[in-house]
């Protein structure tokens, strides 16, 4: 039986998902479970509320063995991706990211250089903390941070003030997602609960996923007590690491690192 994979991505970079779902290898070898609900489906979930919206996340993530993250410039702000990701880990799926940041872009495709700049500045609701912290060393939970993002320079600004015409900027990554995820076990009472980085910057417990038994994660409890998600689990490029071809064996070993 072919291998159901739950893409988890933010509906902004749904045209560059697709490049990754419909590719001719995942398509021959893999049946992609559903989470590519239509945008439609999503805005009448959304007028429902969290409820519904859990249930659809859910439903779609039955019979999945891979979840495979999605990553483009704002995905780590997205809380239901957050969610996926951490029901996922819950449920014992094997989880990977792809970058798509620059999926289907062509370099020295001329645009104004205005708006080329500002569609590359964070957005004003930025999560409160990350801009002013500094790139995380593999830390675990306490060595989690954001980066900082750097003005333009004064030669540039006068360009776009004057309305010349530019180069197409290279799109930037942005910050992986697993970063602001993570677990603690409790030994004790044999349980692992989940983990986010909250608008402060600081850890707190994820309260929208219940805490499992870690008896049902027997390769989460040969690790360490505690840890963030992006020592755990692979990220790859899309276009750098050549997932056109390679993607069927990151599946594979995604599901081989939890045992599925």
């Amino acid at each position: 039986m072919p291998r159901k994979v739950f893409f988890s991505f933010h509906y902004d970079d749904v045209t560059r998902a697709n490049v990754v779902r419909n590719s001719d290898k995942i398509t021959r070898q893999y049946t992609k479970a559903a989470r590519f609900y239509d945008k439609s489906l999503w805005e009448e979930a959304k007028k429902q509320g969290p409820l519904a919206i859990k249930r659809m996340i859910n439903g779609g993530l039955e019979g999945s063995s891979v979840t495979c993250v999605l990553i483009g410039s704002e995905t780590w702000r997205r809380p239901w991706v957050r969610y996926e990701i951490i029901k996922s880990l819950a449920r014992g799926n094997g989880i990977l990211g792809v970058r798509i940041h620059n999926v289907g872009f062509k370099p020295g495709q001329p645009v104004n250089a205005l708006s080329g700049l500002l569609s590359s500045l964070p957005p004003a609701n930025a999560l409160t903390g990350y801009a002013s912290r500094q790139e995380p060393t593999h830390g675990g939970l306490l060595g989690l941070a954001g980066g900082r993002p750097t003005s333009p320079p004064n030669s540039i600004l006068g360009a776009l003030l004057a309305g010349e015409r530019g180069i197409a900027p290279t799109p930037q990554p942005g910050p992986n997602p697993l970063r602001y995820l993570g677990y603690t076990l409790d030994r004790r009472y044999g349980m692992v609960r989940f983990h986010e980085v909250g608008p402060n910057g600081q850890w707190r417990e994820y309260t929208e996923v219940q805490a499992v038994p870690l008896r049902s994660l027997p390769w989460l409890a040969r690790l360490k007590e505690a840890d963030n998600l992006e020592n755990l689990f692979r990220v790859y490029d899309w276009k750098r690491d050549h997932g056109s071809f390679y993607f069927p064996t990151w599946i594979e070993d995604a599901a081989a690192q939890v045992g599925r």
